[in-house]
């Protein structure tokens, strides 16, 4: 730990010596200390009364030029500090942490009720105990003088790899990470406060989240202004050098740049890295090789941008913000350092869509005054129609919630179930809230009217109870709805985000008023010498507007419907010139009879809405994905919940598709197609129903994802028992016994902690199921079970024997009573596997 750091193992050493010596050794160090004036501070007054936090708070804020070269190496002599002492002029930066100046530093009131719990506070504090006592923390809050922050200061001070200052938090303010804390709070709350703190800085210690707070909300660091740099850490071929980087709090590349004095020009092949430019506050990604990152740093102090500073010894100087390894999400370009933008597709994404680095990056950007949007996320593909089959208890189930949530958040699965359980599912939740997510079950019963649409009985509130019918729309009809209509408003452009209809509605009204008396709208000249203009609109006999006038040589009656065929068209260089104005009905000509007039007033329309699309313009809507989770795919009749529909389901067919497809809906009449943004995931447990009797047609329509046992995720041992080889044991005799099709999944065993759980999940999960498998041949259940007398034999009756009404050999099994000792003997788990 060096350059900003240094202090921290001094301090570490001086509070070492401190709980060491006691009371009396530090009123009689205290005074021998070397202090600015002519006496001791306050601190150690005449009664010899002295508490270690008044101490450590004083001598921290003996901070300026002409205090510090005296007190603290008098300090360093008096306690005989091994340590070295921090020195700014040899290059240290952060030299001591300062608390807020008060005119009362000392925390003790003279009360040996108080001076007792100060000091026992301190020693908690100083040592590695789980935890402090929140009694005696409210206890000293309660002392006359003793505000939050400044105990919270004198606790940092104490333990820097344990405590926060509080009014650090202040940096945090107007964003979403604000963290607040009540007037007088609780030790909990305190804790529970430095502790979300301290998750936002992943992997880093108190003191570097102090310096970045203190920074941040002194100088603002991160600003408008910040910059992005990546650097490698494989100065060398095959030689990490993170761990030099971590501990220095530097980095640095292995350039010999040095060789160039600071006046002169950097030759040309030795020009690729910029480590002039990163000033202070700007961010550094820290990686290795293409897809591993290392971490994320502020800079504090670039050596190489000062004059003179272009030399080996050199180093940029950071904080740590983030100190996680971690897999990227895509390549990064294989350069030793490098400025990246948010716009690039290689560094600036790998790490902002990384699960390890994205909350660093939303607070980097909640920090920035005027944050410009986050990039769009690395496109990520996923198959639009899946199925994850496999034995019971393989986490069909959790996958499709992981799978879920990559698709709509456009993430890769991976990343996702890298985040845990928890998050996971309350992202599922929330986003299943919002109507992205559905699921269904099928079963035997389960129909096209339910999936699809159907008519419903439905009780009319007349009083008489009679019953009329309705047409209701099936789960997927309903979310197939939903993201057309997501796609299409998504499908258009920034400067195509409003409807015809309403262009033309305005136009029309436009063309109303600039026509009334004998005014017209001068047009270009026609296909002769004849002058055209809109004369106005005309109306249908019920009055509605039907569509334009045009005069020149004839007057031209211009329908609206072609208008609204074709301006979209016209904006988008579709059509150029009168020639692509197509006829209506069939026709000898490839254009329309009016085409000439018709070109001419869609110009016309088109100058009025580049003057007034403000007036009809709309929110771009943004594309979102949507998913639908089928459970128990294999246990529904396919053709009578599908239909016809199960053509639309194909990429090419679905809407936006090569091969876009509809059809008419037989209940509704509707037109019907399935969006490309609308994924399919399936569940099939295969000791339900064997893949190989899935519908045919659902097979060459999605893909299939085998989930099998995988012992390695229960690898561990449990009162003596490995579960790995248990699951192993019971899943290699349950293959030759019966198939591979009907194994026992993993996450029966997850939730195993002790001997007590591993029996209730024999009892109500594993012996029943094994019932269910081998349909009570109790033989080769106790086969599976290693016949470790779980099962055991029962010999038949006599009676029976002599009558002759069985084989007097003949050998029935029961399972032995589950209160019985042997289910909680991990011997018998043991025996399974022959452990």
């Amino acid at each position: 730990m060096k350059d900003i750091y240094n202090w921290v193992p001094w301090f570490r050493e001086l509070v070492a010596k401190i709980t060491n010596g006691g009371p009396e050794f530090l009123v009689r160090k205290a005074r021998e200390v070397e202090w600015p004036g002519k006496k001791t501070p306050l601190v150690a007054g005449d009664d010899g009364w002295i508490d270690p936090f008044s101490f450590l708070y004083t001598l921290a804020q003996k901070t300026t030029e002409k205090q510090r070269p005296k007190v603290y190496p008098s300090v360093h002599g008096v306690f005989d500090i091994q340590k070295e002492l921090p020195d700014p002029t040899r290059g240290d930066l952060y030299i001591f942490p300062i608390p807020p100046s008060i005119a009362n530093a000392r925390f003790h009131d003279g009360t040996s009720e108080h001076f007792e719990h100060l000091w026992d506070l301190f020693r908690q504090a100083a040592t590695e105990v789980e935890s402090i006592s929140a009694k005696l923390f409210q206890q000293v809050l309660e002392i006359n003088g003793v505000a939050p922050p400044k105990l919270s200061h004198g606790l940092f001070l104490t333990n820097p790899y344990r405590f926060l200052p509080i009014d650090g938090f202040s940096a945090l303010k107007k964003t979403p990470f604000a963290v607040e804390l009540p007037g007088k709070p609780t030790y909990e709350a305190f804790e529970t406060a430095v502790e979300q703190v301290r998750q936002l800085f992943s992997g880093c210690e108190p003191f570097e989240i102090n310096y970045f707070l203190y920074f941040q909300g002194d100088r603002g660091w991160i600003s408008d202004e910040t910059a992005f740099f990546q650097i490698a850490t494989r100065l060398r071929e095959n030689q990490d050098f993170w761990p030099e980087f971590e501990e220095n709090h530097w980095v640095r590349t292995g350039g010999k740049a040095s060789a160039v004095p600071w006046d002169k020009p950097i030759p040309e092949k030795k020009k690729p890295y910029p480590v002039r430019e990163p000033k202070d506050g700007d961010i550094v990604l820290v990686r290795y090789g293409k897809r591993g990152g290392r971490g994320i740093g502020v800079v504090a102090q670039n050596d190489f941008a000062a004059e003179g500073g272009l030399h080996e010894r050199s180093r940029i100087h950071v904080t740590w913000i983030n100190k996680t390894e971690a897999d990227l999400t895509q390549d990064c370009p294989i350069l030793a350092m490098s400025r990246v933008t948010k716009g690039d597709n290689g560094t600036y994404p790998a790490f902002r869509n990384s699960p390890a680095y994205r909350r660093t990056f939303e607070l980097i950007e909640a920090l920035v005054p005027n944050p410009p949007p986050p990039p769009p996320p690395h496109s990520i593909e996923h198959p639009r129609n899946q199925i994850l089959y496999g034995p019971p208890g393989t986490g069909k189930t959790w996958n499709t919630v992981a799978h879920a949530v990559a698709i709509v958040d456009s993430r890769e699965t991976e990343a996702v179930e890298a985040e845990g359980r928890e998050p996971v599912k309350a992202r599922f939740d929330e986003l299943r809230e919002a109507g992205q997510i559905a699921m269904a079950t099928f079963h035997q019963n389960y129909a096209y009217e339910d999936f699809i649409e159907g008519i419903r009985p439905a009780v009319v509130d007349d009083g008489d109870g009679s019953v009329d019918y309705e047409l209701r729309r099936g789960v997927f009809r309903v979310l197939s709805d939903r993201a057309t209509a997501n796609l299409l408003a998504s499908q258009r452009m920034e400067t195509d985000s409003w409807e015809v209809e309403e262009v033309l509605d305005g136009f029309l009204d436009w063309v109303q008023e600039e026509t009334t008396g004998d005014q017209k709208i001068p047009l270009d000249q026609g296909g002769g010498k004849e002058e055209l203009s809109i004369s106005g609109v005309y109306r249908r006999a019920g009055g509605e507007v039907a569509g334009v006038t045009v005069t020149g040589a004839a007057e031209q009656k211009l329908f609206r419907d072609v208008l609204v065929r074709d301006f979209r068209k016209l904006t988008k260089q579709g059509i150029t010139c009168y020639k692509d104005i197509k006829p209506t009905k069939p026709s000898k000509s490839r254009w329309h009879g009016q085409a000439r007039y018709f070109f001419k007033v869609l110009k016309k329309m088109k100058e009025y809405h580049d003057e007034h699309r403000d007036g009809v313009g709309r929110e771009r809507v943004e594309r979102r994905n949507f998913v639908l989770i089928i459970d128990e795919v294999n246990r529904g009749n396919i053709a009578r919940i599908f239909g016809e529909l199960i053509t639309l389901v194909e990429d090419s067919r679905r809407i936006g598709g090569d091969d876009e497809t509809k059809v008419m809906l037989p209940y509704s009449g509707e037109g019907f197609g399935v969006p490309e943004n609308l994924y399919i995931i399936g569940t099939m447990n295969t000791a339900d129903r064997s893949i190989a009797l899935l519908d045919t047609a659902l097979r060459r329509r999605f893909e299939f994802v085998e989930m099998m046992p995988d012992s390695a995720v229960v690898d561990r041992v449990v009162e003596g028992v490995s579960l790995g080889s248990l699951l192993d044991a019971m899943n290699e005799r349950i293959r030759f016994l019966l198939d591979r099709e009907h194994q026992i999944g993993h996450t029966y065993f997850l939730g195993v902690k002790d001997i007590e759980g591993l029996r209730t999940v024999f009892q109500k999960q594993i012996v029943p199921l094994l019932q269910e498998y081998f349909y009570d041949d109790w033989a080769k259940i106790d086969a599976v079970l290693g016949s470790n007398g779980f099962i055991e034999p029962v010999k038949c009756p006599a009676e029976l024997a002599r009558k002759n009404l069985v084989d007097a050999d003949q050998v029935a099994y029961e399972v032995v009573p589950f209160e019985k000792k042997r289910w909680s003997n991990p011997g018998r788990y043991k025996g399974i596997y022959g452990g």
